[in-house]
């Protein structure tokens, strides 16, 4: 009898330290699951359930800036390549042939073909305290225009063979802080606002042979200039919210000019609204695809650059030949769809790839249509 109670005894103290193990277990994992996700929202290089990796979609789409924070003490560094072309003459939402545009503008002696912008960025971003992340942007751009001039003859327009120009170097300096300022880890969503400048470090007083006369230097048209001239403010207003997969997100974006700059005149006040959504979609958690909507409203200039505006070549300005020396054919608003993907690479980098085209365009005065552009980058956090 005193076997068969000890062996009872052993039997329901086996039993008891058995459900305690497992009580302790299912504690341990519902910690832990509370706590990946929580950090899968909170921060750029944090990890996410069922992955060793950082989610690729805190960031947002390529052509984009401002949509993540780091924490405190937390660096990142990226390079990124944007290249934007444009080609055709459009009025309004028109396009227009050359013999429209002699009938409108008899007095134009050059005439744009296409353009090709390209931008090499190396953006740094650093984690200064909780809730506010510092970053500048140093940039080198390459422009390319490629026009026809044209010589009157008897009244008639005679196109001469197409001429191509390029204009590189710094461009203006964009720089300025990140705080956010709203979040809800119940609906795992955050606001921030983007408290940033743009100092003019791009030249706007470069050089070029004139279309017209090889021989005699011309300063260059809007367009192909590597800066705006002006301080500009860059405020912006960015909305993420996260579910597991998916993530969405919602971005205003604001350039505007201080004042004229030195060269006395004030370059367009732009105005982006964007809204994407991105969607994680390999077993590994590494990839995710994304689909965006942009809608942009540019002013045209104000003021006027003299050496484009007002200084006469014979009996015309620049401005009067060139459509793209007119700060009247700045302006315009415009509808652009964009995709892309983001990859977390083994190391925790990312690499970032969109490509945008236009929907709707309508210009103001006569200008280059905007085509497609195309925005990748490699960013580590570290």
């Amino acid at each position: 009898m005193k076997k068969t109670a000890l062996a009872m005894l052993f039997v329901c103290l086996s039993f008891s330290v058995a459900e305690a193990q497992l009580m302790f277990q299912e504690s341990v994992k519902s910690r832990v699951a509370e706590f990946t996700s929580a950090i899968v929202f909170d921060g750029d290089s944090h990890e996410q359930p069922s992955s060793k990796y950082p989610r690729p979609d805190t960031h947002a789409p390529g052509h984009l800036m401002g949509g993540h924070l780091h924490g405190i003490g937390e660096q990142m560094i990226e390079y990124k390549y944007m290249n934007m072309s444009m080609s055709g003459l459009q009025q309004g939402t028109d396009d227009l042939d050359v013999s429209q545009i002699f009938n409108e503008y008899p007095d134009l002696m050059v005439l744009p073909q296409k353009m090709n912008m390209e931008m090499h960025m190396i953006h740094y971003m650093v984690g200064w305290k909780e809730n506010i992340t510092l970053y500048v942007m140093p940039t080198w751009v390459v422009n390319t225009m490629e026009v026809t001039p044209y010589m009157d003859n008897m009244g008639m327009k005679m196109a001469m063979p197409n001429q191509r120009r390029t204009n590189s170097g710094f461009g203006d300096l964009p720089f300025g802080a990140l705080w956010k300022f709203s979040h809800d880890e119940e609906n795992r969503s955050e606001w921030m606002l983007n408290i940033g400048l743009s100092a003019p470090t791009g030249d706007i007083d470069g050089k070029t042979a004139s279309p017209m006369n090889p021989m005699m230097q011309v300063e260059f048209p809007y367009p192909m200039r590597l800066g705006t001239g002006s301080w500009m403010a860059r405020p912006g207003l960015t909305y993420r919210r996260y579910t597991d997969d998916t993530s969405l997100g919602v971005q205003l974006q604001a350039d505007i000019a201080f004042s004229k700059g030195a060269g006395e005149y004030a370059a367009s006040d732009k105005y982006r609204l964007s809204g994407w959504f991105s969607k994680i979609f390999s077993q590994d958690r590494t990839w995710a695809y994304s689909l965006r909507i942009e809608g942009t409203w540019a002013s045209d200039y104000r003021g006027v650059d003299p050496q484009l505006e007002v200084m006469q070549m014979g009996d015309l300005t620049m401005a009067q030949m060139n459509p793209s020396a007119n700060g009247k054919f700045q302006g315009g608003n415009s509808l652009f769809f964009g995709y892309g993907i983001i990859k977390t690479l083994v190391d925790g980098s990312r690499v970032n790839l969109e490509i945008t085209h236009p929907v709707y365009q309508n210009l103001n005065g006569l200008q280059m249509g905007t085509g497609s552009s195309i925005a990748a980058s490699w960013s580590k956090a570290y």
